[in-house]
């Protein structure tokens, strides 16, 4: 019984480190597009004005400047149905198109929420990430931003200027 236990384990480690290699960093899809600066990522002043209290002041100086490769995902129906890659693909440019939100799932899938960095652009309706996020659903991206976290929701928020003239990589099929 030991030597059929000790064989059972030599196999189950051995899938393990097969299947670690067949999934490595070196297999991962390669960012198609690369979104925001790591080196100016940080809160700009129309946040700085409209954190009034000194709660909303401490939730910003909290926030800490990130950059995480991932999906672009269809919030609504990921949380919902477990929706994404490219078979979701016009579906989910419907659901954000009609206004739910955009998010980046990193490998560990962990999911931030995307938003536009700037407080009183993005209060305003001056800034639109769907230009931008639609066409790279289901793509693989790295995103720079200021993270927050706040009871178990992680956001990415990005500054407006790194949006424009994102330039999309094309795939190299291998």
């Amino acid at each position: 019984m030991r030597t059929r236990t000790v064989c059972l384990n030599a196999l189950i480690a051995s899938l393990a480190m097969a299947t670690s290699v067949a999934f490595s960093d070196d297999q991962a899809p390669k960012p198609v597009a690369q979104i925001g600066n790591p080196d100016s990522t940080r809160w700009t002043a129309t946040t700085y004005e409209a954190a009034a209290s000194e709660a909303n002041k401490k939730v910003l100086e909290g926030g800490k400047p990130v950059t995480v490769t991932g999906e672009i995902v269809d919030v609504s129906c990921y949380l919902q149905l477990g929706k994404r890659g490219e078979a979701h693909i016009p579906c989910g440019s419907k659901c954000i198109e009609h206004g739910q939100p955009i998010g980046l799932l990193d490998k560990d899938e962990k999911l931030y929420i995307l938003f536009a960095e700037e407080h009183h652009p993005r209060r305003d309706g001056l800034v639109d990430l769907k230009k931008v996020f639609v066409p790279l659903l289901a793509k693989t991206v790295t995103v720079s931003g200021m993270e927050t976290d706040m009871k178990d929701y992680h956001a990415l928020f990005v500054r407006a200027a790194d949006l424009r003239g994102v330039k999309v990589e094309k795939a190299v099929a291998k």
